[in-house]
């Protein structure tokens, strides 16, 4: 690969990643937004669903530092 080309690759892969990044925050943001919604007008079944999702969410986020450490 030419120099310019690893630049461009570099680029994209760091826009993406704080796309990804502005992505989550605005989801954690709205976490408790959305968990005092379901608790109102959901079931205890969608609550314990979306507290699910929160932890694969997590558990992944969690994969990827690790990830990140080991690769370094």
């Amino acid at each position: 690969m030419r120099n310019k080309e690893k630049e461009s690759t570099k680029d994209k892969l760091e826009e993406n990643g704080q796309t990804a990044y502005n992505t989550i925050k605005a989801w954690i943001k709205n976490i408790p937004i959305t968990i005092a919604d379901i608790k109102a007008n959901g079931t205890k079944e969608d609550l314990h669903n979306y507290q699910i999702q929160i932890k694969m969410v997590l558990d992944k986020l969690e994969d990827i530092v690790r990830d990140m450490k080991t690769s370094n």
